[in-house]
């Protein structure tokens, strides 16, 4: 019960606080749980189903936002960096690990057991592990986000990110299913 309040609760206050804040890593971790349920449980499940719907429905995405935070996307860089020995921020490469990490495995315990202490990096993971969950298991309420987004360059560089580091993945999941 307390895991809902805090994901249906705005996550606008977590957007003041400092980017470690306690606040922060709860509000993570209570989508870890969330997500480590919806996909513990088997696809077809009616429970898996009616959990998915829940969150489409009461789920603030402005957690999405609050997720890239922590990967700080430089339009173009992504595709720069594929093409020259550009190396990309320390945190946005943890995050694509993580991200990626995450859409193989289907699990989020990797991101929770490295955690502590808790520092830029670790929550650039945590954020990048919590983005590839949430495509793999809430595909629809990621999209939903993503069509709302405003800022092109913005829309551009999470389009990026995400073709590179875990649509390749994810198609490849979806073909072995």
């Amino acid at each position: 019960m307390k895991i809902s309040r805090m994901i249906i609760k705005s996550p606008s206050m977590l957007f003041e606080g400092d980017l470690i804040s306690h606040h922060r890593v709860n509000f993570f971790t209570a989508w870890a749980l969330l997500l480590s349920d919806l996909q513990s449980l088997p696809s077809a499940s009616p429970v898996r189903q009616k959990l998915g719907q829940w969150v489409q429905d009461f789920a603030d995405t402005q957690i999405l936002d609050c997720l890239f935070e922590h990967i700080p996307l430089q339009p173009g860089a992504i595709n720069s960096s594929k093409k020259k020995d550009v190396e990309l921020p320390a945190s946005v490469s943890e995050a694509a690990a993580a991200a990626k990490r995450a859409i193989t495995t289907g699990s989020l315990l990797f991101i929770i057991e490295s955690l502590w202490p808790i520092g830029t990096e670790e929550m650039a993971s945590f954020a990048g592990a919590l983005y590839g969950s949430m495509l793999r298991s809430l595909p629809a309420y990621v999209r939903d986000w993503y069509t709302r987004l405003r800022d092109r360059s913005t829309s551009s560089a999470i389009e990026s990110f995400t073709k590179t580091y875990c649509s390749p993945l994810l198609l490849a999941d979806e073909l072995f299913q």
